[in-house]
């Protein structure tokens, strides 16, 4: 998951002028921070997150600026997702004053199942995604994201978090790289009907960094 991190630091150093100063990370696990200050960030975050692509997890530590809109107020919050073949949950903190956002968290645990159930693909490279699966924890929607880069697209279904689904619709507002995405999400059995598609590895790899990416900042 390279790509997360170099989408991460990108967005990070892209903060270079304003008021307020965060920390932010240099690397996947954050063992170097540097303080930077925000161009209209106003709010801090440190996040921390578990992501599993087909049986492979990783762990990452973000520190970097956000935006109102991600943290309208001090606290904490659970971005979480699942599909037949990947699952991501990030545990972030928000905070208001210069350097608030030195403290690490730890990493968020494997969620328990819950009573949502939705419709996923159950293969990286599944044709139609019709299998069921089980939502997790703080999932209470079903989701499909279609996403397209420059003729190539596909589309991802799973269970989310309300979090989520608004991370993705704030996604959809913003021209990242020639990347269009939209997102629907419901919240009963089933709701994210599934039609024929394709999918690709490299597109679900690059949807899951961009959502680690505006965790951090929008």
């Amino acid at each position: 998951m390279k790509l997360i991190l170099s989408l991460t630091l990108i967005w990070a150093l892209s903060s270079t002028a304003g008021a307020l100063v965060c920390q932010t990370c240099s690397n996947l696990l954050c063992s170097s921070t540097v303080a930077v200050t925000c161009t209209s960030a106003t709010m801090c975050v440190t996040a921390s997150s578990l992501v599993n692509v087909s049986g492979t997890t990783e762990q990452q530590i973000i520190k970097a600026c956000a935006s109102s809109s991600l943290c309208p107020a001090a606290g904490s919050q659970t971005f979480s997702e699942t599909t037949g073949f990947s699952s991501a949950v990030i545990s972030a903190l928000c905070c208001s004053t210069n350097n608030c956002n030195s403290d690490t968290l730890p990493f968020p645990a494997v969620q328990s199942y819950n009573s949502l159930q939705c419709f996923s693909c159950d293969s990286l490279f599944a044709t139609e995604c019709t299998t069921p699966i089980q939502c997790r924890g703080v999932e209470d929607r079903c989701y499909q994201t279609n996403v397209t880069v420059g003729s190539n697209s596909t589309s991802i279904f799973g269970c989310a978090s309300q979090s989520w689904c608004a991370a993705l619709a704030k996604l959809e507002r913003h021209n990242i790289a020639n990347i269009t995405i939209e997102t629907d999400c419901c919240k009963t059995n089933l709701c994210n009907s599934v039609t024929t598609v394709t999918a690709s590895s490299g597109m679900i790899h690059l949807l899951l960094g961009l959502l680690v990416l505006l965790s951090i900042k929008t």
